[in-house]
């Protein structure tokens, strides 16, 4: 790894951890800075990769770099969550996983039986019974654009299990999990851990998908 790497991911997990704080204290100022700047960070994070070589099979930079900046502008909206804001944030993250499902695509499908398909298939189903549907009932008129938003996040995760990368599953995965508790958090029962959650689970999902698809 090289020194900007190295100073790329120190800068990166640096940048979390200050953001976590902000969450946990309740420092709104602080946490509306660094919580953009992640996402900054992990889109130079892929660019780095890519420039000195991404693994043979990687996806082109493109899409990654797509969903990065509409998650940054997910990011952005959600700051603070009026009606009007959070459509626009759901909005941005679905074009944001549309880019990600066409960079999986851009990967290799791993030989053999798609295993990991066949567990993510009752995972997303489960996932959806026990917690889709209350968000999606709770969400009132914002039903159609909260379940259109679900579809293509769980879509994103069975194409990653299809194409078998564990560390893409993963972070696809805990996306889904940082979703699901900001989405039952708003709609369903507000809990006070949630944000917390939520925000460690997202950034912990970007960067894995990042760094399983450049890897």
């Amino acid at each position: 790894m090289t020194t900007h790497l190295w100073v790329l991911s120190v800068a990166l997990g640096v940048t979390a951890l200050i953001n976590w704080g902000a969450v946990l204290r309740g420092e709104y100022a602080l946490e509306r800075l660094t919580k953009p700047l992640v996402v900054l960070l992990l889109g130079g994070l892929a660019w780095s990769l890519s420039w000195e070589g991404a693994a043979p099979g990687s996806p082109p930079l493109l899409p990654v770099l797509l969903a990065l900046g509409f998650s940054l502008v997910g990011d952005v909206a959600l700051l603070t969550a009026t009606e009007t804001r959070f459509l626009v944030g759901v909005g941005a993250f679905f074009v944001a996983h549309v880019a990600y499902i066409w960079a999986v695509l851009e990967t290799p499908t791993q030989p053999g039986f798609p295993w990991w398909l066949l567990g993510a298939v009752p995972v997303a189903v489960l996932l959806f019974v026990l917690f889709g549907r209350a968000i999606v009932r709770g969400a009132g008129e914002q039903r159609g654009p909260v379940f259109i938003y679900q579809l293509a996040l769980l879509t994103l995760l069975l194409v990653a299990a299809w194409k078998g990368d564990w560390l893409v599953i993963l972070g696809c995965f805990t996306f889904v999990v940082s979703d699901t508790v900001l989405g039952h958090d708003r709609f369903v029962h507000e809990r006070r851990w949630a944000p917390i959650v939520v925000i460690v689970t997202y950034h912990v999902a970007q960067t894995l998908i990042v760094v399983g698809l450049f890897r």
